[in-house]
């Protein structure tokens, strides 16, 4: 079976006894996934799904460390930095159970492509690129996220692979309120509010564009471990944006429904 292409758990030792025991990694039953009687079709379908989740993981665990380091640099309460660091735990875990789903499913293979890394712009102000990475990939980010793994699991039958999607929801649950609590709990200065402002009429166009062909997507049939057609993701993702990430702005200031209106306006004519 080839490894994972990076992150690959030692295994053995103090370091994955310390690692399993304090993320429970341990607890899901993977023998029962490994020999599960599910048609090889669908355990593909299934491994290619959870390579692509691995890596996306993998993405956020890069990211929100890197954050972690920021916040400590800026001087953030420590509380914060105490919750941040619960975020890059849950990250570490979100990759090992991925990982681990691949394995049983099949394995990883040569194909596998290197994540989307997210990366602090070095070029920025410090806290501002705190700002930044707060509202990109957890106001937003993570939110979109949360819908987008509820829908998935609401047809996932496995019972393993159901529960290794209810603890990634809980924990980008989490991950999404953290960036709403930092909104509603760090005040924005002058300067502040003039660059989220900015940053955020900037976000919202590119995360229409790189939803566009998600939400487009053919249906899918349905697969004991989770699935997502274009109809389905449009629905998430326009509950995500609704509910949440455009009010939430609104209320920081950002005028956020109305730039995402433009947007919308730009992209139906």
């Amino acid at each position: 079976m080839a490894h994972a292409p990076r992150f690959e758990p030692l295994g053995f030792g103090p370091f994955a006894k310390t690692h399993a025991s304090f993320t429970e990694v341990d607890s899901f039953d993977w023998a029962t996934l490994s020999n599960a009687d599910h048609d090889p079709r669908e355990r593909e379908r299934g491994r290619r799904s959870f390579v692509l989740r691995a890596l996306d993981e993998q993405r956020s665990l890069a990211a929100f460390t890197e954050l972690l380091g920021e916040l400590v640099e800026v001087g953030a309460p420590i509380d914060v930095i105490g919750s941040l660091a619960r975020v890059v735990r849950d990250e570490a875990l979100h990759v090992d159970l991925c990982d681990r789903v691949v394995k049983a499913l099949g394995g990883w293979d040569e194909r596998a492509p290197e994540p989307q890394w997210v990366k602090s712009d070095k070029r920025l102000p410090l806290r501002q690129r705190v700002l930044a990475t707060v509202l990109g990939s957890l106001c937003v980010g993570e939110t979109i996220s949360v819908h987008m793994i509820a829908g998935v699991r609401k047809g996932a039958s496995d019972p393993v692979v159901q529960e290794v999607l209810t603890r990634l929801l809980a924990d980008e649950s989490f991950h999404s309120r953290f960036g709403w609590w930092w909104l509603e709990t760090m005040p924005l200065t002058d300067d502040d509010h003039t660059f989220a402002k900015r940053y955020v009429d900037k976000l919202l166009p590119t995360i229409a564009r790189q939803m566009a062909p998600m939400i487009a997507a053919k249906p899918v049939a349905p697969s004991p471990f989770g699935s997502l057609g274009g109809d389905e993701r449009r629905a998430a993702f326009e509950l995500a944006m609704t509910k949440t990430i455009l009010p939430g702005f609104d209320a920081a200031g950002l005028d956020a429904t109305a730039t995402w209106r433009r947007v919308q306006s730009t992209a139906s004519a």
